[in-house]
């Protein structure tokens, strides 16, 4: 009985039913008026003016303590909107993907080794999901956890909003359930913002890994000197595609990377200075959700720089690959195109984030160092 194929398209089924939760993408077999309608209200509610009562708020604050306590989640919060957005703006690229990727996967079927590693890179994407949706459900837990141990009538987050909700309850609970709906949809909107960079490069690093193990085995097997050459010929057909694959990856990905970055350095800024000034204050759930978003912003920027190491270095190896053939019994012709093509592979393939920053291990050490430059600048002046 024949093992069932890998789809390497449903590394991104959860990105896509949170889309079409979200506004983005209209399920199959929905009215498309009455979605329309949804998007726009969902996201009129909660993508602009969500954000908009933690701006406010930044001009009705007291003192630099409370002024860091919203600027965490303000920048966090405006930041990740603006990723949203994005995915709107690039949801016909993303549409565009799924046939790129098809034709790949065609290639590898009936082939174990090479199911295998798409299937590997299959779950990892996965399971990328997955670790975000546990981090925004903990800080989403921690947000509400600090509302029933506070005596005192407060929000989830501090935010501005022009009903007099302090001396009224039905007002409260006006604020109150309009802060957790808006505070869960912008958690599910978040997962799949801070996930699908790095589902779309471990799909991407994955069949550039099938690829090599492709060009490895050509002329290995049979004494076909004119079908060794043929099978050269796909391969390199498979490489332009992938090629393709990555600059359409590029053009989706590349804001997004760009915004995570500013959003890391500025956060883990705003949060060092913030836990300056609660440190001996006895507020453990303002240090810890602080920590959460410390955390969360650090561990995303470090996520797509560790997936686009592994595409860096995929890249590199497909040249090694090139070299493991057994190129030396072959055809004068197939010599030369092997030529052009290990030439081609010299180039590696690298996401750059605002077409400039590399999307790799440096880059977060860089992104690291200057935010501890930055804060330690701020606490001398403090």
């Amino acid at each position: 009985m024949a093992s069932p194929q890998i789809h390497t398209n449903d590394a991104f089924q959860y990105h896509w039913m949170v889309w079409k939760i979200t506004g983005i993408r209209n399920p199959n077999g929905f009215p498309k008026r009455l979605y329309m309608l949804y998007a726009i209200l969902i996201n009129l509610f909660v993508t602009i003016l969500f954000p908009l009562t933690l701006i406010l708020n930044l001009f009705h604050t007291d003192g630099l303590q409370e002024v860091c306590e919203n600027l965490t989640i303000t920048i966090t919060d405006t930041i990740a909107n603006f990723k949203f957005l994005n995915v709107y703006f690039v949801r016909s690229k993303l549409l565009s993907i799924k046939d790129i990727v098809d034709k790949l996967d065609i290639r590898a079927r009936n082939k174990a080794d090479q199911q295998k590693v798409l299937g590997e890179s299959v779950r990892i994407a996965r399971a990328t999901f997955k670790i975000f949706w546990g981090l925004y459900s903990f800080g989403t837990f921690l947000s509400l956890c600090k509302i029933a141990i506070n005596s005192d009538k407060s929000l989830l987050f501090p935010a501005w909003f022009p009903l007099d909700w302090r001396n009224s309850t039905l007002q409260y609970s006006i604020v109150l359930v309009y802060q957790f709906f808006g505070l869960v949809v912008q958690a599910i909107q978040d997962v799949a913002n801070d996930s699908y960079p790095s589902a779309y490069l471990c799909i991407l690093t994955g069949h550039l890994r099938a690829l090599a193990l492709r060009v490895k085995k050509i002329g290995k097997k049979g004494n076909d000197l004119e079908a060794n050459y043929a099978k050269l010929i796909e391969c390199i057909r498979d490489h332009q595609a992938i090629l393709e694959l990555h600059v359409t990856i590029q053009g989706i990905i590349s804001t997004a990377c760009l915004a995570q970055f500013i959003c890391s350095g500025l956060v883990q800024c705003t949060v060092g200075i913030y836990v300056l000034f609660i440190i001996g204050k006895n507020e453990i759930s303002s240090l810890m959700l602080s920590g959460i978003f410390f955390f969360a912003v650090t561990l995303e920027s470090f996520v797509i720089c560790y997936f686009g190491h592994n595409l860096k270095q995929e890249s590199e190896d497909l040249t090694n690959a090139i070299y493991d053939c057994n190129w030396t019994n072959q055809l004068p012709k197939f010599k030369k195109t092997l030529l052009f093509f290990m030439m081609r592979t010299h180039k590696h393939n690298v996401i750059l984030a605002g077409n400039y920053i590399p999307v790799d291990f440096p880059t977060f050490v860089m992104i690291m160092k200057y935010s501890y430059s930055v804060f330690t600048l701020l606490v001398r002046l403090k």
